[in-house]
């Protein structure tokens, strides 16, 4: 039976599905803190509007985040050398052991899904994962 949803919604309804297993095997970090600390990770350190910018939120909200990311002891924040006003956001050794945790799991979560499927399915989602990296990466 055809599906009456078009392919980006079908593809939003996947991984809205597959964040949720994921996200649920790791408890610990929700997707934006995950992904806040990723960036810190790789781009960092950054003043907080930098860091709100490249994951596309608002000021208060990245704000919040990374005050609960301080607050686990993932991150720290230092002045700003070339701006005593504001502050850099850098990441702390826990915060590295924690995405390298959160990702080991999800990976493991996602390798445990791709064992449903028939190896046809596997190398058709494989074909595609270059372009489905593209449309992920930051704009």
């Amino acid at each position: 039976m055809p599906s009456a949803m078009s392919d980006a919604e079908r593809l939003a309804l996947v991984a809205g599905r597959l964040n949720r297993r994921m996200q649920a095997a790791t408890g610990v970090l929700s997707h934006g803190l995950l992904s806040a600390l990723a960036v810190i990770a790789k781009h960092g350190p950054l003043r907080l509007s930098e860091l709100a910018q490249l994951e596309s939120v608002s000021a208060p909200v990245m704000t919040r985040t990374v005050t609960e990311l301080e607050a686990r002891g993932f991150v720290t924040r230092r002045p700003d050398p070339d701006d005593g006003r504001a502050v850099l956001v850098a990441i702390a050794e826990a915060g590295r052991e924690a995405i390298l945790a959160a990702r080991a799991t999800r990976a493991r979560v996602v390798s445990e899904l791709l064992e449903t499927l028939d190896p046809a399915d596997v190398t058709v989602i494989s074909t595609a994962l270059p372009a489905l990296e593209r449309l992920a990466e930051p704009h």
